[in-house]
């Protein structure tokens, strides 16, 4: 097998494993009741940032531990939650961003 194929193959391969482990999370696009102004553009959400600025769309992620911040204006104007989500391989997952929190459903 000439090394072009083989560079090929690996990509193939790779590209399969990648997208075997992706999973499918969305994030709820209603704003939470109480929640002050821009507040999906506060959130800060890491490596799932995507998935927030695309709210009501599934976006592929890979599974792990995910850290938000999530703004929590009832509390004290200007402060934020500190929220660490699970996304399960192979799942479907729905995010509902709360102020203060986060409601996971997976599936």
């Amino acid at each position: 097998m000439s090394a072009i194929h083989s560079l090929v193959l690996a990509a193939a391969l790779s590209n399969v494993l990648a997208t075997a482990v992706a999973t499918e999370v969305t994030v709820e696009k209603d704003l939470p009741k109480r929640a002050k102004a821009r507040f999906f553009e506060r959130v800060q959400a890491g490596e799932l940032a995507d998935a927030v600025a695309h709210r009501g769309q599934p976006v592929d992620v890979k599974p792990g531990q995910y850290h938000l911040r999530v703004p929590c204006d009832s509390m004290k104007p200007g402060s934020f939650a500190d929220i660490t989500v699970t996304i399960d391989d192979n799942s479907r997952t729905r995010l509902r961003l709360e102020e203060c929190g986060v409601q996971v459903d997976s599936h």
